[in-house]
């Protein structure tokens, strides 16, 4: 086939627009490459960002930790003194109802911190039904006043305590015998 001028004039516009489809793929790649490293560069210092918070809260939490009975041992600081005082004293210039009294403060003193702090007794009183979330039974006994009641407390013998809602140690009672 004879070549005409214009299928050198196609020619010419295909190479021409193969050219510049080159340069703008070429251009779009580096584009594409340059907003990559931008993104992975975001991506280091978000997450370098994130270590060091998760860092920080971590010493922050530890710090909480370590000083989260510094109130409580502070309101216990006189209940000390005030034993040390009672221990002080000289038992030959002291009698017994004085050293009962002495202690019945510092007792009072005492509870009066740990109501402070949200610590509630548990202390059930003979005939209060028996609670095991509340309650533990060390020993049955016989007793014809609670016979038809079902579990029932019969004797506190020792208190229980609780922090806000949760059990810190149940009371140990005797029950009533079925």
């Amino acid at each position: 086939m004879s070549e005409t001028p214009e299928d050198h004039f196609d020619e010419g516009a295909d190479v021409a627009t193969n050219e510049g489809a080159d340069r703008t793929a070429a251009g779009d790649l580096r584009r594409l490459q340059t907003e990559r490293d931008e993104l992975f560069e975001r991506l280091a210092r978000v997450t370098a960002e994130y270590q060091n918070s998760r860092r920080r809260l971590e010493a922050d939490m530890e710090q909480r930790m370590g000083y989260a009975n510094a109130n409580l041992i502070k309101s216990l600081l006189p209940v000390i003194d005030n034993f040390e005082r009672a221990l002080a004293v000289d038992p030959a210039k002291s009698d017994s109802a004085g050293i009962l009294k002495g202690l019945q403060l510092v007792h009072d003193q005492w509870m009066t911190v740990l109501k402070s702090q949200a610590v509630e007794d548990i202390a059930p009183k003979p005939g209060d039904p028996f609670n095991p979330e509340l309650h533990q039974a060390l020993m049955q006994q016989a007793d014809d006043k609670y016979k038809d009641k079902g579990p029932t407390v019969v004797q506190l013998l020792q208190k229980g305590y609780m922090l806000n809602d949760r059990v810190l140690r149940p009371a140990q009672v005797a029950v009533s015998k079925s």
